[in-house]
């Protein structure tokens, strides 16, 4: 079955995904912000077959994702991240704070992150209100405008909890 293509959704979920959704982009995402460059560390890292790879790396910099650079070495190139793919950073610490609270038994060994300076873990992640409160799925509304638009002329999107309120 052929995947319908997501790039031209309103939704931004949807458009995220058709850039980034597959686990092969994840890991690679995941590995260049921890300072992962070179194709050679991405491919023993990952594992993922060379020519695999190779397209998900092409796709992330036609993306804009990652820029090319040259090597100090001369033979090789860099994929460095700009600043659209730093703020997947985001991104990538959410899902792994909800793997670290859903998909692991409390004597079984994961991967952490900490702070660099305080060496301490972050804050979990929550959607907060303008006035504090932790939103939740229940609490969210979809809406529909151009990003130019004041959020006040947005129109909600028919959705099963709209008719619920």
């Amino acid at each position: 079955m052929k995947r319908r293509d997501l790039g031209k959704s309103a939704c931004p979920i949807d458009r995220a995904l058709s850039e980034v959704g597959d686990t092969w982009t994840f890991q690679i995402l995941r590995d260049a912000m921890h300072g992962i460059t070179r194709f050679t560390d991405f491919h023993k890292r990952i594992g993922v077959a060379s020519n695999i790879l190779a397209a998900r790396l092409q796709k992330l910099v036609a993306a804009g994702i990652f820029e090319i650079h040259a090597s100090e070495l001369g033979n090789s190139h860099l994929y460095v991240l700009t600043e659209k793919g730093r703020d997947f950073h985001t991104v990538l610490s959410a899902l792994r704070q909800w793997g670290q609270n859903h998909l692991f038994d409390d004597d079984e060994l994961m991967t952490r992150v900490i702070d660099a300076h305080t060496r301490r873990p972050p804050l979990q992640m929550a959607l907060t209100a303008e006035d504090g409160r932790e939103l939740s799925p229940e609490d969210m509304l979809v809406v529909r405008s151009r990003p130019m638009d004041p959020i006040e002329a947005a129109v909600p999107v028919d959705t099963p909890r709209r008719h619920k309120a």
